[in-house]
């Protein structure tokens, strides 16, 4: 399969490198496609053409509850299992996507710097909603984003971007698709992403945890603990939660918009703070972002009333739906 740059070459050029970069390593066989070369004036690169199959997407469209499982925790086992045959193999990716185009401003670093340079966009919300910032909030999300920057025991090699599209499923066989996003970052941002970007039910989530530990423990040692693991699931899910709060604006206190398959923006939000809240419970280095995430919900609540008796506001996948 040929694989044309045509648009925002910086992405194109990151998942060219992150193919050729997991297809170096034996470990990650059978988890992505294979990456057989490219044409940089040309812009393009050839990758494995993994046949026909469907994407989680069109499982979770489905009406097969128990099918619609199974592929989640499938997925969740691979994704666990790409990032542990990454460890320690930094310096080989960075050294790949170096050698390529559009390479400055990459990485977690600078990813960490620009979510807390952000900070103004979450505060925004406060403002449109009249609201009070609690104190500590701010030392919060530095504690955060420095959690997500320095990423200690749980750096690993991760997707970026795990969209219900961005895989292929075939016999049962989960693969990762698009590496566009792809880089070194903490090991749990791709596990988070199905508990805060497209939220599936908390039983759901329990379980896709539960299969990627299992898998990222066996090289990550620091997973086998379970405090720990609970501690970087919090600041990881805060950090993905408090995103969505500068890519969505307050004007859709007015006018509501789309966001995502049979989703909006307003459901977005109040699901994004509803798990924020949840998730800083017991850990009192960010509790204050657990406060401000109440004080944002309970106002939304006032001023979204027919949200006013729903904790959360889940993208509805007939696929997961029980029978009846």
């Amino acid at each position: 399969m040929i694989k044309q740059i045509k648009e925002e070459p910086v992405r194109g050029f990151s998942d060219w490198a992150s193919l050729a970069f997991l297809s170096e390593l034996p470990e990650a066989a059978g988890l992505v496609p294979r990456f057989y070369g490219g044409d940089v004036p040309n812009r393009f690169f050839l990758m494995e053409d993994l046949g026909s199959g469907s994407p989680l997407q069109e499982i979770l469209t489905g009406s097969d509850p128990v099918a619609s499982r199974a592929a989640l925790r499938a997925l969740a086992s691979q994704m666990g299992r790409l990032q542990a045959a990454s460890l320690g193999k930094q310096a080989r990716f960075e050294a790949i996507r170096a050698a390529l185009p559009e390479r400055e401003g990459l990485g977690r670093e600078r990813e960490a710097a620009h979510w807390l340079e952000n900070r103004a966009k979450i505060e925004a919300w406060f403002l449109a909603l009249d609201c009070a910032i609690p104190t500590d909030f701010e030392a919060g999300l530095k504690l955060i984003s420095e959690t997500y920057r320095q990423s200690d025991d749980f750096l690993a090699f991760t997707h970026g971007d795990p969209a219900p599209s961005n895989n292929h499923f075939r016999e049962g066989q989960a693969r990762l698709l698009d590496f566009e996003y792809g880089g070194f970052r903490h090991a749990l941002y791709d596990i988070a992403g199905w508990n805060i970007l497209c939220p599936l039910p908390a039983d759901c989530v329990r379980e896709m945890s539960r299969c990627f530990r299992e898998e990222l423990a066996q090289a990550f040692p620091a997973a086998r603990d379970e405090a720990r693991f609970a501690q970087e699931w919090a600041a990881v899910c805060a950090y993905r939660a408090l995103a969505m709060l500068t890519w969505i604006p307050p004007d859709v206190l007015r006018q509501n918009r789309a966001w995502a398959d049979n989703w909006t923006m307003r459901e977005a939000v109040f699901t994004a703070l509803s798990r924020l809240r949840e998730g800083m419970k017991g850990f009192p280095p960010w509790e204050a972002v657990g406060e401000g995430a109440g004080i944002l919900l309970e106002a939304l609540r006032k001023r979204w009333p027919e949200y006013a008796r729903r904790e959360e506001l889940l993208p509805q996948w007939s696929g997961l739906r029980a029978p009846g």
